[in-house]
């Protein structure tokens, strides 16, 4: 059954986590921990310094940043300001960093001092953009401070995006060539939560997820940042690329003022095949595993459960559908290789182009378990 009010403004479930939950961690990263009473403040006040920049409702704003609690602060304080937030991957090369800002449209980007020099770099007009830069300063010539806008006070239009206007614009490889930007609303962006996170996997406030994937990518867009936020959970963000042993300390560590160790861990395969292959034992309180990006054999799926005691379920969704396509049920039953049945209120049509065009008819829609190639 699904959880329709999840689907809210985002500023509404912030301020309502912030006056029930005022000192629930939400996010925190190996640098710095963030409440939801402090989430909904600076998130607010960042919006109110972009009203302030000259920028318009609409305007796309890059996020260029690693895993750390700024790229939700600034995921969500775009939204707030009635702009489309970009998120773009920090290690992309010059020429796709320039591809995504040029085509995009962005007109500001917030990111750190490390990659302002590689945007000065590519010269105009992308050196000209307005910046706010993370970190302790100093300011670089012509850059805000993020740590300043975040204190912005002082009254400000914000909150006003509705649930279908264009809140997001995420990048996908597709089909063909050059990466390109896929536009989100509050509502699609939410559907899943509603649908399938907070349902079907059972996101609730009293989970502590740990997060090791890049946070630009749609799955952690849809899961880590929208997940975690709208039913209020807490979110450990780790590094991209743990060192050896990194995801398991992480695990074994219990997560200072959150009440107990991790329930929720998300990943790709390889994810897992780094913690099982690290040596060292792990808490067995995790409650579920989701694993999503490509297909895991039934050995991964033992390992897993021997060792973490949780049950590993595989998801397969798109940048394009924003969120969970098909998912595997905790309940089981799950079918070796299948990434489980349509989450509901998705239909799946399975196609074979030759026979379609063969045939000058369309294939029906079926449900049952999708087997992702």
């Amino acid at each position: 059954m699904g959880r329709d009010e999840l689907v809210r403004p985002v500023p509404e479930l912030l301020r309502e986590h912030a006056e029930s939950a005022a000192e629930r961690v939400a996010y925190s990263d190996a640098s710095r921990t963030v409440t939801y009473a402090e989430l909904e403040r600076r998130t607010r006040a960042l919006a109110t310094y972009l009203t302030r920049t000259g920028l318009r409702r609409g305007d796309r704003v890059a996020i260029c940043l690693g895993n750390c609690v700024e790229s939700v602060e600034s995921c969500l304080a775009v939204l707030r300001a009635g702009m489309v937030g970009v998120p773009l991957d920090p290690r992309s090369s010059d020429s796709d960093l320039a591809h995504f800002l040029q085509d995009s449209g962005s007109a500001f980007v917030i990111t750190d001092a490390a990659h302002l020099v590689r945007l000065r770099r590519l010269g105009p007009p992308y050196d000209a953009l307005g910046v706010l830069v993370t970190g302790a300063g100093p300011v670089p010539d012509g850059a805000g401070l993020f740590q300043r806008a975040v204190q912005s006070d002082g009254a400000a239009e914000i909150d006003t995006l509705g649930l279908d206007d264009p809140a997001w614009m995420l990048y996908t490889s597709g089909t063909t060539h050059r990466p390109k930007g896929v536009l989100s609303t509050q509502r699609a962006a939410l559907w899943s939560v509603a649908a399938c996170y907070a349902p079907v996997f059972g996101l609730s406030p009293d989970d502590r997820l740990l997060w090791p994937l890049p946070l630009f990518h749609s799955f952690s867009h849809s899961l880590a940042i929208l997940g975690v936020t709208a039913v209020g959970a807490s979110a450990r963000i780790a590094g991209e690329v743990p060192a050896p042993g990194g995801l398991r300390q992480e695990l074994v560590s219990a997560w200072e003022g959150l009440g107990g160790p991790f329930t929720l861990l998300a990943g790709v395969p390889a994810t897992y095949h780094q913690l099982l292959d690290s040596p060292g034992e792990v808490p067995r309180a995790l409650r579920l595993c989701v694993v999503a990006g490509a297909p895991s054999g039934p050995a991964l799926h033992a390992a897993v459960a021997e060792t973490l005691g949780a049950p590993l379920l595989d998801a397969y969704g798109s940048t394009e559908t924003c969120g969970m396509i098909a998912a595997n049920r905790p309940e089981g039953p799950r079918v070796d290789g299948s990434c489980g049945p349509p989450v509901p209120g998705v239909s799946v049509r399975l196609v074979d182009p030759g026979a379609a065009r063969r045939s000058g008819t369309a294939p029906r829609a079926r449900s049952g378990c999708v087997h992702p190639a």
